[in-house]
């Protein structure tokens, strides 16, 4: 079973490796070993999903815009 900070630093590795979104490293992670996207939910850290909320946002995916400044 894993737990919040072991997904994370997974989440981190596909990220960098693949070089995809984080959206998308998590629903890779999913498909790749078979775990429901909503079990995965709850295993993300609050930095994963602040940057999970920005990649939506600056999608138009969310209702509400986040602010970011531009990098």
């Amino acid at each position: 079973m894993l737990d919040t900070k072991t997904f994370s630093m997974i989440i981190e590795g596909v990220v960098n490796d693949l070089n995809i979104p984080y959206m998308d490293a998590i629903c890779w992670y999913c498909d790749k070993n078979e775990i429901e996207v909503e079990t995965a939910a709850k295993l993300v850290n609050s930095k994963i999903k602040d940057i999970v909320a920005l990649e939506a946002s600056q999608l138009n995916l969310m209702k509400e815009k986040i602010n970011s400044l531009p990098v």
